[in-house]
């Protein structure tokens, strides 16, 4: 990973007074020496503005800094990081401070400044911190509720709230269905087996979802889609629509497999596509994932089908374009445990008549499969375009992992 030229931390200096004068050159001194040598810049912030980051950063001047470093610790709720360097006991103060934080049950890193690798671990934090400001504030909707057979995928709505800031609002379908127009021009795509009507209703239940969406300012929704399905309805064109367009579409009442959308959208710019695990072959790490959306910008091409399980309405066969991806699930009642694979996506069709209706081969590392059989999280799993491992997996331990 390279090292951004313009990086810059914010960070809260703690220094002992007994060192006197020295002290008011010294944070100078120790943030000139660490971007000259990495070309990352360490600006000295207020108590204030620090506290109100996701990842506060203290970094520690001399020793004699851990009580006042616990105190600040105390009116923080989330994670800190802890920087030190190699002069005036800072390292041993640091040692000492975060021992007694993570005996205490907080999340904590130490980054020691004068490593070959802290130019590395600051720019992955950097970008986990980044992730995790980027999620904050927004507002989700939960249509439907979950599907009642998401029986480990329907955690407490306030962990997303408490540990990262996004709230959630729960509709009933009704607002979906009060919102639905008479007519919509229908999708002109290439299709088999689709009726006029589906191709109408499709751009139907995109419209009444976008007038919810604009009304309650939602950044992505997750609707317990087959609860449609006794209306002549399904949600598979909509949430594609919605997905391109920069609103993370998640289904079947998903708030796990929503929250890695949400962090698709964030880091790539781009959607994830969400799917069931539907076949494997540990022993090839070959891994079949299929749904009945997907987002066009993932796709090379694509076809109109009716949704797989009810043979009706519209939904999409799509061809993912092949390449690197991270799948991704976070699980646990309260999103501690995640599962967080770097692949690729084979150029391989697998047009199984038995599967949901857009089909992708994921080939996977060594292992990963098993893990995904032995220690399972859960249905949906979201592939993000790109190699995003690191930077999710510092944004899980980070926010997520504490329970």
């Amino acid at each position: 990973m390279s090292t951004p030229s313009k990086l810059e931390l914010l960070a809260l200096p703690l220094a002992a007074s007994l060192h006197g004068e020295e002290t008011r050159t010294l944070f100078s001194r120790v943030a000139a020496d660490f971007q000259a040598r990495t070309g990352i810049g360490l600006r000295e912030g207020e108590e204030g503005e620090v506290l109100s980051e996701p990842l506060p950063v203290f970094l520690l001047l001399t020793g004699g800094t851990e009580a006042e470093l616990l105190a600040l610790a105390r009116k923080a709720a989330g994670p800190l990081l802890v920087l030190s360097h190699g002069t005036h006991n800072s390292l041993p103060a640091a040692l000492e401070a975060v021992a007694r934080l993570r005996s205490d049950g907080r999340q904590v890193r130490l980054v020691h400044l004068d490593t070959g690798r802290a130019a590395r671990e600051l720019v992955l934090l950097s970008r986990a911190t980044a992730l995790a400001k980027a999620l904050r504030g927004l507002r989700v909707g939960l249509i439907g509720g979950a599907s009642p057979w998401l029986v480990a995928s329907s955690p407490d709505q306030g962990v997303l709230e408490g540990k990262l800031g996004i709230e959630v609002i729960q509709f009933s379908l009704r607002e979906v269905l009060r919102r639905l127009p008479e007519v919509a021009p229908p999708v002109g795509a290439p299709g088999e087996g689709v009726e006029e009507e589906g191709r109408r209703m499709g751009p139907r239940v995109y419209i009444a979802l976008r007038e919810l969406i604009k009304e309650h300012r939602l950044s992505g929704i997750s609707i317990a889609c087959f609860g449609l399905l006794k209306y002549g309805l399904t949600a598979c064109w909509a949430l594609s629509r919605l997905s391109d367009e920069g609103i993370a579409g998640g289904c079947e009442g998903d708030l796990p497999a929503l929250l890695a959308l949400l962090c698709a959208h964030a880091l790539t710019g781009v959607p994830g596509f969400l799917a069931n695990p539907a076949d494997v072959d540990p022993k090839r790490e070959r891994l079949v994932l299929a749904h009945c959306t997907v987002p066009l910008k993932l796709v090379e091409d694509f076809r109109l089908r009716t949704h797989f399980e009810s043979g009706m309405g519209l939904a999409i066969a799509g061809a993912l374009r092949p390449g690197p991806y991270t799948l991704v699930r976070f699980g646990g009642a309260r999103l501690e445990r995640a599962f967080i694979v770097e692949g690729t996506v084979l150029p391989e069709r697998p047009g199984r008549e038995d599967l949901c209706r857009t089909q992708v081969v994921f080939k996977s590392p060594k292992g990963a499969l098993e893990k995904l059989l032995s220690e399972p999280l859960g249905n949906h799993h979201v592939l993000i375009p790109g190699h995003q491992r690191a930077v999710l997996a510092a944004f899980h331990e980070l926010f997520l992992a504490r329970i």
